[in-house]
């Protein structure tokens, strides 16, 4: 990609900002032979300095006053153009600026902001008078050197010092320069010891060492006798040595020490399951062979695997994804959830015996950083992780495997609002690669779209271990009830079978989607709940640390022991959640190991991971959680799912409840049976009559979808129109249902000047949850046939939007085919 000098005077640059064009800046000579396509580059906008990707070059501009880039952090490109061409698309679709997709594609490392640093002019000194603050930043200065904003702010107490550093600056005692701390400062190394064959000492100079030197031959005959090269930390901790005894060995010409990159990779266990390759039945077989011969061809194309739970479809992609290594391409594995990482990627090690990249939000900074770079580099060809993995810089993607396609976790919630399903579909179309869709329930947009020959249907319908599908039985929580006064948490049916299962020494799943242990905290006098401040919901009690935290703000506050309105004591607590459950659980079954699996208890690093290793190893009885628990896992000792609530996703104001506590209770009824013992589902429900909660039952994915389908058709949502939901925020309510009502307004005209027939408009109506984070919020909505349109019509309203209502008091957010934004 390099230019020559006379073609690169000038960049095109993409910015991470809300801008909907690139910004022309000039190459300073010094940096023209260096200046290529897909490189970051350091330059200025406005009165601040950010960090742009270069898109474009060219000799000539027509402009005459044209700001100059700072510097160039990359010594090569970071974007190719397959990748720039792939962004540019989710800047167009999510409609988002090509400078936001870009950053969404890069680790945090290479992300990192400019600093100012500031030095001190001595010769300015002379004259004039200073507060006790500049005079501390002086003498700082002047003793430490030039210092960053930051560090200065230690000096100064720790309190912000902007005003202070400015006026120094005005008055010329202080010179500021901007810095660029790149991601090379995360790159981790260590100090390497390698074995220099051609200087072996004699056996006279080996007694000597050992008798003058002892440290230094035990080091030097463990290395010629064992592995040439190792860290200098595992010979530091095996002879209890210091550096001092290697750089001695290293003066005789005995050992050469040198530096190496050292890649923080999350700790990765085989899973002794995947190391044999299993051998396929017939309708494995026959999707093994229809996607091996469109990767034969090099051609795109899109397969929607639909595979009842415990069909087999982890060993299909296995054996997928080796064929495409054998041809010499690359592979992406997307998994929704953090905790299925740990499951997925210690089957890929086993089966493939080489580096594998993992990258999700659950690793550090460094780790990601890392994992990137050997993608970027060719060091690793496959890469495995949720949402963000689909843009992993691997050179040659030959198949990319979206699991669970169905699950709302691929949806990005912040800009750009992307769907790594969808972009992963157009990723595998503009390298010529093919794109497997798998599920057991799959969306009914990608049912839609097989359906419609947009892509090819796949079925594996029979267990891989040739073993059936759980029993499944509805418990009518409302007979219940009545039989059963006050709160239940299991009841007598499904208690009973619980303890059986604990007896046998067999496994127990328990579904409850909502964490904490109890959702509404009220006062039975004056009926006073507590609330968020901030949000226009209920703070949950959760009993580890006594405390109240809202869910949706993270805001907390200590256990009230009266009401906050009217004094009175004791409080009632409402609701049940995973905590209440699992101490209902320890009570009534004492003898049993159970453990809880929720946001709270799998929020450190590996707590997943830690969770259900213990889990696989039989260690705990029953595993209580939320819908964590219901995606993909595959542990062979579960014979039991009981699920508490089924009934609470149906209740949301949304066109796609249905199908989701469909998806949820299918999923999480097949974890059970799995192994050689048959699994039975219990499932709790005051809507036993419910199609969805019917078919879940019955195990009838068609079934479900063909009178899905039915109701979309009707009431003209997705698959059959477009829809994009524009959402106003306001810490002002009036403002926020003003300009709501602004916003319809302005669509109208756009639809109107751009002469589209057929669209219809939803709203404005409040959210329904209204408060957010001091936030006011209302939704309104576009449907069309046509996403050219929608699209179309979403930009055209957001930049008239823009210029009517300037300013920040009132935020506009757009997201085309939006999940739960109701």
């Amino acid at each position: 990609m390099q230019k020559d000098n006379a073609e690169t005077r000038y960049v095109e640059l993409a910015l991470p900002l809300a801008l909907d064009m690139t910004l022309t800046y000039a190459v300073p000579e010094s940096l023209r032979d260096r200046a290529a396509v897909g490189m970051r580059a350091l330059a200025p906008v406005q009165s601040r300095v950010t960090l742009g990707v270069i898109v474009g070059v060219s000799a000539e501009c027509a402009r005459e006053a044209v700001r100059p880039i700072i510097d160039l952090p990359d010594d090569r490109p970071i974007f190719d153009e397959a990748m720039l061409r792939l962004c540019k698309w989710v800047s167009e679709y999510y409609c988002c600026s090509w400078g936001e997709a870009l950053a969404c594609a890069l680790p945090a490392a290479l992300k990192t902001r400019p600093r100012i640093r500031y030095h001190l002019v001595e010769a300015a000194l002379g004259t004039g008078r200073f507060s006790e603050r500049q005079r501390r930043i002086i003498a700082a200065l002047h003793a430490r050197g030039p210092l960053t904003a930051g560090q200065l702010a230690k000096v100064g107490g720790g309190q912000a010092l902007s005003n202070t550093l400015t006026a120094l600056v005005k008055r010329g005692i202080l010179r500021s320069e901007r810095v660029f701390r790149d991601g090379g400062e995360s790159i981790l190394k260590e100090t390497r010891v390698r074995l220099n064959l051609d200087a072996t000492p004699d056996a006279e100079a080996l007694m000597v060492m050992q008798r003058r030197a002892p440290r230094q031959a035990a080091v030097y005959l463990d290395m010629l006798h064992s592995e040439h090269e190792c860290a200098a930390t595992t010979l530091y901790g095996r002879h209890n040595i210091n550096r001092s005894v290697l750089r001695a060995l290293e003066a005789k010409g005995l050992i050469h020490c040198f530096e190496s990159e050292l890649y923080r990779v999350p700790d990765m266990t085989e899973d002794a399951l995947a190391l044999a390759k299993h051998e396929l039945n017939s309708q494995q077989q026959a999707t093994y062979t229809a996607v091996c011969n469109t990767l034969a061809e090099r051609r795109y194309r899109t397969f929607l695997l639909r595979g009842i739970t415990g069909s087999g479809k982890t060993e299909v992609y296995l054996q997928i994804i080796e064929a495409a290594l054998a041809q010499g391409r690359d592979a992406i594995m997307l998994v929704p959830e953090i905790s299925l990482t740990p499951q997925t990627v210690g089957r890929f090690y086993a089966r493939f015996q080489q580096d594998i990249a993992v990258l999700h939000s659950g690793l550090s900074d460094g780790e990601r950083y890392d994992a990137w770079r050997r993608a970027h580099e060719g060091k690793v060809r496959i890469v495995v992780g949720a949402r963000s993995a689909v843009f992993a810089p691997l050179p040659d993607v030959g198949i990319i495997v979206v699991d669970e396609e169905h699950d709302n976790s691929y949806k990005q919630n912040e800009t750009p609002r992307y769907h790594a399903r969808d972009v992963a579909i157009v990723r595998a179309r503009k390298n010529n690669a093919v794109c497997v869709l798998g599920s057991a329930t799959p969306s009914v947009e990608s049912y839609y779209n097989s359906e419609s020959e947009k892509s090819v249907r796949l079925e594996l319908l029979q267990r891989a271990t040739n073993g059936v599908l759980p029993e499944v039985t509805l418990i009518d929580m409302r007979r219940e009830q009545i039989e059963n006064p006050g709160q239940l948490v299991l009841s007598p049916i499904l208690e009973e079978a619980v303890r059986q299962r604990v007896a046998a020494k067999e496994q127990v799943i328990l579904l409850l989607n909502r964490r904490g242990f109890a959702p509404v905290v009220l006062c039975p006098l004056c009926g006073w709940v507590a609330q968020c401040e901030d949000c226009q919901v209920s703070l949950t009690y959760h009993s580890a640390g006594s405390v109240l935290r809202c869910h949706y703000c993270s805001a907390t506050r200590s256990k009230p022991e009266v009401c906050d309105h009217c004094g009175f004591n004791p409080l009632i607590y409402l609701g049940l959640g995973t905590q209440k459950a699992e101490d209902y659980l320890l009570r009534t079954f004492s003898d049993a190991r159970v453990e809880r699996m929720d946001a709270d208890t799998t929020s450190g690093k590996g707590g997943h991971a830690k969770i259900l290793g213990r889990f696989a190893n039989g260690q705990i009885d029953i595993l209580i959680g939320t819908q964590m628990l219901a995606k993909g896992h595959d542990y062979p000792g579960v014979t039991l799912v009981g699920v508490i609530n089924a009934d609470a996703g149906l209740t949301l104001p949304d066109f796609r409840a249905a199908e989701q506590a469909f998806q949820l209770l299918t999923q999480v009824s097949g974890r059970a049976g799995r192994g050689d013992r048959p699994g039975q589902v219990f499932i709790q429900t005051y809507r036993p009559k419910h199609y969805a909660i019917q078919a879940a039952a019955a195990h009838d994915y068609e079934g479900f979808y063909k009178q899905e389908i039915a109701y979309r058709r009707d009431a003209g949502y997705p698959p059959f129109r477009r829809m994009v939901n524009f959402m106003i925020e306001s810490g002002d309510p009036i403002r926020a249902q003003r300009e709501s009502m602004r916003l319809r307004r302005i669509a109208c005209e756009q639809i109107e000047a751009l002469d589209y027939k057929g669209l219809a408009l939803l709203g404005p109506a409040p959210a329904s949850i209204r408060r957010v984070k001091k936030m006011y919020r209302w939704n309104f909505a576009i449907m069309s046939r046509s996403a050219a349109r929608i699209n179309a019509v979403a930009r055209a309203v957001r930049d008239a939007f823009t210029t009517a209502c300037p300013g920040n008091q009132v935020k506009l957010k757009i997201d085309l085919d939006p999940y739960g934004m109701f």
